[in-house]
């Protein structure tokens, strides 16, 4: 911020070609050299006379495709919201401002990026909406597009995208270049070339040391470690060190990793109460919070819909429906009763069981982990306090039950691993279940592993080894009157949990041990109680 506020008032100057001034309709315009746009942009003719298309729409930026007689270009149009961008705006130069300088500056030491052509911000001392006009490249893609296309592509393509994007970023570190918003979002891709995007937090400088580079790195790698697989970050790794001027460690990969990892966490305590209104992706409603793209009078209708929909659960305690919105989206509903006269006044000096499985339910999702996604969570009111309590879930697509399914004839084969190792990628991510039973799990299409009933989740803390082997033990009792679930399978899960990821320490004979008393504990408690064991 400091270095911006030295640029806002000219006490540091970028070695970049001038800019050509121009004024029109109390707009001040800095002209890229040689770029031709036919005197000043003027985006309010472009829109009204249909040239100028929305790619992109928020509250704080709008993105156009402009067509014009000289090639298509891009128009992003920059508004600072809030009292605090605002003042944000008096100390440094507006975003379109930095964009448009940076692009420049990176393009004179050869790194791939946007053509800037123009920015144009209010002709007075006073800042407000800001205006940047780059060149399009239709022939580029999003990084995010390519990557969702990958699976689906040869392994070689995905093998050269991996060793392509790793020279990028030693190309980018050995110019000088951090950007300290790493991710696919901003990065355009075309064949081997990668442009980069979202340029105004980009700090330039001397080629990057090894520790800032690995700090950089980090970031990056913290959304591909969770959707990557191991091998293409290792060759992401491998292009990358042998590509840049720096010497570094083979080791030093293990150190991202780890560092990746420990950023991660860090990263999902701090958004842990996001959902509660604290950003515009989970804004306030009547009653509750809801997901942005939920329409706001789907709220109102919830109790028609449910009534004509299917029950799949109606206790003493909890009624869950399942139908569909308006629009075909299928939901879940699941309404907690009020049991005791007192449950309202205690909801308020503690989270209901709804707003609790609303947070984990958000947490699980931020974390990776196969969840349906809560969409809104509501609460009616006696006397001014939160009673009855409406939780609306996306529906998994052809959910069963784990025991159903293991029941049904599921080849135990290939979902033992497979649920190991989700488990273990739970407690790594530092969430405890604290209830993983059978009756918990869903198989989603039926075979992929989905949490459900998520009140008693915990998050954001390390998951003791004594825990671990608890929740193990519940998820092993739920199998003990089963016939097809036999000693070996039992082993063959706690192997692959115990490998799906860095050593807990013992061997897996004492886990087991550990499991099985755990077990018996489980078992007895349910014996002493009265309950059946599910």
């Amino acid at each position: 911020m400091f270095s911006h506020f030295l640029r806002r008032v000219g006490a540091v100057r970028w070695d970049i070609p001038a800019a050509a001034v121009v004024r029109a309709a109390g707009m001040k315009w800095r002209l890229a050299p040689g770029a031709d746009l036919g005197g000043a942009p003027d985006l309010s003719a472009w829109v009204a006379d249909g040239s100028a298309v929305v790619v992109k729409s928020n509250p704080y930026r709008t993105i156009y495709r402009v067509a014009l007689p000289g090639g298509a270009v891009y128009v992003k149009h920059l508004r600072p919201r809030g009292l605090r961008a605002w003042l944000r705006e008096v100390v440094r130069p507006p975003k379109a401002r930095l964009e448009f300088e940076n692009a420049l500056l990176l393009a004179a030491r050869g790194v791939p990026t946007v053509e800037p052509l123009a920015w144009g911000g209010p002709d007075s001392a006073w800042p407000g909406e800001s205006l940047l006009v780059t060149r399009a490249r239709d022939s580029a893609v999003p990084f995010t597009d390519l990557l969702e296309a990958l699976p689906a592509r040869p392994p070689a393509e995905r093998r050269r995208v991996a060793v392509a994007l790793g020279r990028f970023l030693a190309q980018l570190h050995d110019a000088g270049v951090t950007h300290p918003d790493p991710h696919p979002g901003n990065l355009l891709v075309e064949g081997d070339r990668f442009d980069l995007l979202d340029l105004h937090a980009v700090r330039v400088s001397a080629p990057l040391t090894w520790a800032e580079a690995r700090a950089n790195l980090v970031l990056f790698n913290r959304w591909f470690q969770l959707r990557a697989g191991r091998a293409d970050r290792c060759r992401f790794w491998a292009a990358y060190r042998a590509a840049r001027r720096v010497p570094i460690e083979r080791t030093a990969c293990r150190q991202i990793e780890r560092a990746t990892a420990a950023s991660n966490l860090r990263f999902w305590a701090a958004r842990v109460r996001d959902c509660l209104g604290r950003t515009r992706h989970y804004p306030r409603v009547r009653g509750g919070y809801a997901v942005r793209d939920l329409p706001a009078d789907v709220l109102t209708t919830l109790d028609e819909l449910a009534a004509a929909g299917r029950v799949l659960k109606d206790s003493r305690t909890s009624t869950v429906t399942a139908f569909a919105l308006p629009g075909g989206r299928r939901v879940v509903l699941k309404r907690v009763n009020v049991r005791r006269w007192f449950e309202p006044l205690k909801n308020l000096f503690r989270p209901s069981a709804v707003l609790r499985s609303w947070v984990a339910g958000h947490a699980l999702r931020d974390r990776w982990l196969p969840t349906p996604r809560p969409l809104a969570v509501l609460h009616r009111r006696r006397f001014g306090l939160p009673a009855e309590g409406f939780l609306l879930v996306e529906e998994v697509p052809g959910a069963v039950g784990l025991a159903e399914a293991v029941a049904a004839g599921a080849p135990l084969g290939d979902l033992v691993p497979r649920l190991a190792r989700t488990l273990r990628l739970m407690h790594d991510r530092h969430v405890s279940h604290r209830d993983l039973k059978a009756a918990n799990l869903l198989l989603g299409n039926g075979t992929d592993p989905v949490f459900v009933d998520l009140v008693g989740v915990r998050v954001g803390r390390p998951v003791s080894a004594a825990q671990r082997a608890k929740e193990l033990a519940r998820l092993n009792a739920s199998f003990l009157a089963s016939p097809r679930v036999r000693r070996a399978d039992r082993l063959r899960f706690l192997r692959a949990y115990l490998a799906a990821g860095p050593a807990l320490g013992g061997g897996w004979r004492s886990w087991w041990a550990a499991v099985s008393r755990a077990t018996d504990a489980k078992v007895a408690k349910n014996r002493k109680s009265g309950r059946e064991l599910k």
